[in-house]
């Protein structure tokens, strides 16, 4: 039996040799996708994670976001009607299933930064938010600093890096990494109007503390205290009193978690929004739902364009091949060791490809985790993964798949042709 096995194997691999280069050449959009699959397995991880951690921010199970029931249409930190009153933001302060709160606050004046750098300076307008130094105590190691002191300390959402980063390409001048930012110097100016309505600017200097994930947020961070002392001090620059600031969000934890749905529900019938980790996680699988869907339909039409390929290839060996095919009917080999030569040459050729294929993106993966930052400056922060475990078995198992499905049909049709009119050509 087993001499009869090796036979068998020889006699395929002997037909196989005298063919390969044509099937290896009809089969090769196989390695294409097989590479896309293994540079998009390898990064999805990484891409999900940047997006949650840079776009969505980031919530710890006890705790979430409160803010005022958005508008349809409307930005809650552009518009003015999207603000939680003095009552609410008491309220919520003084609700026992809390065991910290922390409000963000908006300067309602004109705000612009100037910074400047190598030489260029520019001004630009900018929303100046407050929040209280305690939100960071476990997110910042250098929570105590962000204080209200001069120059100001300054926090910036991440994301921020690669708009400079990006700027900065634009320029031809070096990226620049997070520790190389802080410190950074420039000024925060606020503009209010005298009883006359004539503008007056107030330019303060400031220091840039931290750049923060936890920040989803467009402009930049300043403590809470900073914002109402300034308020104050200017509250009448008008004539009349004017508060100046208005509260945007609210930063709570609670107590117990097994309270946080009923909190949420309490909540909600105040009017107000509330996100949770849950929520958060839900914007980045929606995120990561959409291109899964654009994987998924290019790498189907990579795919159905392979199979057509290889289905049409083996059309044309069988055409080539059919008179070998039909002496080997005639000296008795029957019809499913006809198909099983076919499907098992399918089967080789896609094993090689898939390994090669494989191979190929993770050569890709490595590239891009090397040069992603020279590329695109914009996702200078995104960190990529290595390639999934037992990624290659799978890729060699999807390309023996799709090579020999694609090569049944016309195994069947060789199996079956008309021997004596073959014979008679």
């Amino acid at each position: 039996m087993f001499r009869y096995i090796v036979l068998n194997l020889r006699f395929y691999f002997k037909d196989l040799s005298k063919n390969i280069l044509k099937a290896l050449f009809s089969s090769f959009g196989i390695l294409f996708l097989i590479s896309f699959m293994v540079l998009y397995l390898s990064l999805r991880q990484s891409v999900k994670d940047y997006i949650g951690q840079k776009l969505f921010g980031t919530l710890d199970i006890n705790e979430i976001i409160i803010h005022p029931k958005t508008k349809p249409g409307h930005d809650v930190f552009a518009s003015k009607e999207n603000t939680l009153t003095e009552s609410l933001v008491e309220s919520i302060r003084g609700m026992k299933e809390f065991s910290d709160v922390y409000s963000l606050t908006k300067i309602n004046y004109t705000t612009r930064i100037r910074v400047g750098m190598f030489g260029y300076y520019q001004v630009q307008r900018v929303p100046v938010f407050g929040i209280d130094a305690g939100y960071f105590r476990n997110r910042n190691s250098r929570w105590k600093e962000f204080i209200n002191r001069e120059p100001v300390p300054v926090i910036i959402p991440k994301i921020g890096l690669q708009l400079i980063n990006t700027y900065t390409a634009q320029m031809g001048l070096p990226q620049l990494s997070e520790q190389q930012l802080v410190g950074f110097t420039g000024s925060i100016i606020i503009s209010t109007v005298n009883p006359q309505g004539k503008e007056m600017m107030h330019e303060i200097p400031g220091v840039l503390h931290s750049l923060s994930g936890e920040i989803d947020f467009p402009g930049i961070v300043v403590p809470s205290t900073f914002v109402s002392e300034f308020c104050r001090k200017h509250r009448m620059d008008e004539g009349y009193a004017v508060k100046g600031f208005s509260y945007i969000r609210m930063f709570a934890r609670v107590k117990d978690t097994k309270t946080l749905p009923d909190t949420t529900r309490k909540l909600e019938r105040m009017g107000l929004q509330v996100e949770s980790q849950s929520a958060i996680s839900q914007k980045t699988n929606k995120a990561m739902t959409i291109l899964d869907g654009m994987f998924f339909l290019l790498g189907a039409v990579l795919g159905l364009l392979t199979i057509i390929s290889i289905f049409n290839s083996y059309l044309v060996i069988v055409y080539n091949r059919s008179y070998d095919i039909s002496l080997k009917r005639v000296i008795g080999v029957s019809k499913l060791r006809i198909i099983a030569g076919f499907v098992f040459e399918a089967a080789f050729i896609g094993a090689i490809l898939g390994v090669v294929g494989y191979f190929a993106g993770s050569y890709l993966t490595h590239l891009l985790s090397s040069r992603i930052a020279e590329w695109i400056p914009a996702l200078k922060g995104l960190e990529l993964k290595p390639v999934k475990e037992n990624l290659l078995a799978y890729s060699v198992g999807l390309s023996i798949v799709i090579s020999s499905c694609s090569a049944l049909i016309p195994a069947i049709f060789a199996s079956n042709k008309n021997l004596f009119r073959t014979m008679g050509k």
